[in-house]
């Protein structure tokens, strides 16, 4: 499994940092009803982090990667991974989820498999005694990562649908017939948006987001448009022509002025068409994988400029 490509997967169902859904919510309560386990998450397994989409028994929000459970249960997208005793596995022995927090003993996962056979995640449950699964309760966890799966890849598919409708070129300045024009499509996207509703409100949070909507407006020229993506804090932008480094320089600054009044940043990226009658949605999917690299790039700069300032000391 390519690690690129199953980040590239998550990345496209705009799950991670989302609001709570009640669908995700009463998956995992009925994994730890049916397991009778006092712990249940949702977990996706992103760049750096664990994000919990949905969890009971637990308060946090997200943990490191390294010492996720999922992060290994991902490795083998088919597979249930049980771990009866964490205590006695080498492989979790010294986790500190183990040896402190909450105290990890037992733990089952069953991975969330894209149809590109990519595991992005897993539907699992805890407890903090040694213990095993039956057959039913096995069955019962698979299957509820597969509902998992179909809710994820629907929502994959109306993301597909609205910005299909929503993208068209941009209506050339000189008159030309609509549709002969070279373009381009602008994603931005500000982070970290369900850690900013908790902390400021969903109110204000949306103020500021229509704030940063008409203030990417501004910077559009005649023929061009802005939308936003419903219910998420994404932009798409139509353009004219090739985006430089300098305009695109822009429109990340201009969203970064926005996000940083939250308390977070943005992130934007593009991609040009390569024909003048290729369709948006693909230029948009270009557009994309780009922003999944440019995403993951901010992460491994991060990491190497904290690995100097931990050997200083």
């Amino acid at each position: 499994m390519s690690e690129r490509q199953r980040q590239r997967d998550l990345d496209t169902y705009r799950i991670v940092d989302s609001l709570p859904e009640t669908a995700y919510d009463d998956v995992v309560r009925i994994a730890a009803r049916i397991c009778d386990a006092p712990v249940a998450t949702m977990s996706l397994i992103d760049r750096d982090r664990q994000w919990f989409k949905s969890r009971v028994g637990i308060e946090s929000t997200e943990t490191s990667r390294e010492v996720a459970f999922c992060d290994h249960a991902v490795r083998e997208p088919q597979l249930l991974m049980e771990v009866p005793d964490a205590m006695h596995d080498p492989r979790f022995r010294d986790n500190p989820e183990v040896t402190g927090g909450i105290g990890i003993r037992f733990y089952a996962g069953m991975p969330l498999v894209t149809p590109n056979g990519t595991a992005v995640g897993t539907v699992c449950v805890i407890d903090r005694r040694p213990r095993e699964l039956d057959e039913g309760q096995r069955d019962a966890l698979a299957a509820l990562a597969r509902i998992t799966m179909n809710l994820l890849e629907s929502r994959r598919q109306l993301l597909e649908a609205e910005i299909t409708a929503a993208l068209q070129p941009p209506a050339p300045v000189d008159g030309a017939h609509h549709g002969a024009s070279h373009y381009s499509v602008v994603i931005v996207e500000l982070q970290g948006y369900s850690r900013v509703v908790s902390q400021r409100g969903h109110r204000i949070v949306e103020q500021t987001l229509q704030q940063c909507s008409q203030a990417l407006e501004r910077l559009l020229k005649p023929g061009e448009a802005l939308n936003r993506v419903s219910g998420a804090p994404e932009f798409v932008l139509t353009l004219n022509g090739d985006v430089d480094a300098e305009r695109l320089q822009a429109i990340e600054r201009v969203a970064n002025a926005s996000a940083t009044m939250l308390g977070t940043d943005a992130v934007a990226a593009a991609a040009s068409s390569m024909s003048p009658k290729e369709s948006p949605l693909t230029v948009f999917g270009r557009a994309d994988e780009e922003l999944t690299r440019r995403k993951t790039e901010r992460i491994d700069v991060a990491a190497a400029s904290v690995e100097p300032a931990l050997m200083r000391h």
